[in-house]
């Protein structure tokens, strides 16, 4: 979630001009992982139609993909950050993804019905949450039943190797970021324990992988990427909740 305070701790720039631009930096760099989720949603459920929404949308990449996707399928990014909202706002400008839009918005409390989404998405926001407990709450609460929810973002117990392999193709600044998010980051027995203290029972963590379907179809997006040599799967963490 970018929010102005977040982002300037995360980067440790008192500007946020700067550390704004070191995000969309760092944006540019993971885009793949944008499309690889996407694309794996197709192995989850079918979601020509309904919902979805983008938790901590930033600058709408995730939204993007899956509108290219699913071009009936309306969806929703969400951020608490003006900045990031306009700026979603303008790449979608002229890409006649009509069901796409981004909404100025706190995801710890929804402005959604009870049982009216049918897939909730979010890349890289769960550890910049202040209260993730409410947010799943929030979550699960407007969840319509066999609607999915798939939330993927980094683990504090990854391998310190993958770690310093990443670290080292970063500038200074972002590879502060990226080990302050890593160190604010979630074990998978935190999430668990959040899960299984909500109630939520038809759930799942696991390292972040994809089909082969998945990876044969963003082949020459993972060859060209900058940060392709590391082991993605095991920094990542993936969350699925059905209800």
């Amino acid at each position: 979630m970018l929010r102005k305070e977040r982002l300037e701790e995360e980067f440790e720039s008192e500007s946020e001009e700067q550390a704004f631009k070191d995000y969309l930096d760092v944006t540019n760099i993971i885009s793949v992982n944008y499309s690889l989720i996407a694309d794996e949603l197709s192995c989850l459920g079918d979601f020509q139609e309904g919902l979805a929404i983008d938790i901590g949308t930033g600058l709408g990449d995730l939204a993007i993909e899956i509108a290219r996707r699913y071009p009936k399928l309306k969806i929703i990014g969400i951020d608490i950050s003006q900045r990031a909202i306009t700026e979603a706002a303008r790449r979608i400008e002229g890409q006649y993804l009509n069901e796409v839009s981004f909404q100025l918005g706190d995801v710890h409390s929804l402005a959604f019905s009870d049982l009216s989404v049918d897939l909730v998405v979010s890349h890289g926001a769960i550890h910049h949450l202040k209260d993730l407990s409410k947010v799943l709450f929030e979550i699960y609460r407007v969840l319509k039943p066999n609607a999915l929810v798939y939330l993927s973002d980094l683990r504090r117990d990854a391998p310190e190797d993958i770690i310093r392999q990443v670290k080292t193709s970063l500038s200074a600044s972002q590879a502060k970021a990226f080990l302050n998010s890593i160190n604010a980051s979630y074990i998978p027995e935190e999430l668990r324990q959040v899960l299984d203290n909500l109630g939520i029972k038809d759930y799942s963590i696991s390292d972040q992988k994809f089909s082969r379907d998945t990876i044969s179809k963003n082949k020459y997006k993972l060859r060209s990427s900058s940060m392709r040599k590391a082991d993605y799967t095991k920094l990542s963490q993936t969350i699925i909740i059905r209800k």
